[in-house]
């Protein structure tokens, strides 16, 4: 089944946070209390690409290894469904969101860049790997980006979806974007 195919047929959008979401770097601060602080950036274009999953009514989901509050603020504010974190048994919480969400596997994504990813990867209709990922998560994958994690590769797989599902020309028309521009554009450069 192609890329495209898979991606018409997804309900329910899945991710990792760290060298997906964003970069994979993790900066550590001493706040004045002597308590430590954890700083991660997001790429804004991701952040509005998120939002737009919602609005087309695809849900969405981050599944962490790693606990971040800021992060979980962050991803309220993109209207994710589902946020799990301190959790590298990716798989079973794979399961408990389709359960919850109503959906099969087959009609989720899930995007992700390290070992912990890849039992995820081998169950969802469309499996994803941003650029940066490690050699063994892309070998899982049917789509790898061309953009790395926290550098526009969550954008790069939201807008292929909503194209596939015909959402991305009235995405455009919302913001007053010529579709024939933007088809030439694409094609040309």
């Amino acid at each position: 089944m192609s890329v495209a195919a898979r991606a018409k047929k997804v309900r329910l959008a899945l991710m990792d946070i760290d060298g997906v979401l964003t970069n994979g770097w993790i900066f550590h601060f001493v706040d004045t209390a002597g308590g430590l602080v954890e700083f991660k950036g997001v790429h804004a274009q991701d952040s509005i690409a998120l939002s737009w999953l919602a609005q087309c009514g695809i849900k969405t989901g981050f599944i962490s290894g790693r606990q971040s509050r800021g992060m979980e603020e962050r991803l309220k504010l993109v209207k994710a469904s589902y946020i799990y974190q301190g959790r590298l048994d990716k798989k079973n919480v794979l399961e408990e969101i389709c359960r919850d969400a109503g959906v099969s596997a087959d009609e989720a994504l899930y995007m992700g860049d390290d070992l912990p990813d890849v039992p995820v990867l081998k169950s969802v209709g469309l499996a994803a790997a941003p650029a940066n990922a490690r050699p063994e998560v892309k070998a899982a994958a049917h789509l790898v980006t061309r953009r790395a994690g926290g550098e526009g590769a969550v954008r790069e797989l939201v807008e292929l979806v909503l194209k596939a599902q015909g959402h991305w020309d009235g995405l455009l028309k919302r913001f007053e974007v010529s579709v024939t521009i933007q088809r030439s554009k694409t094609k040309h450069g």
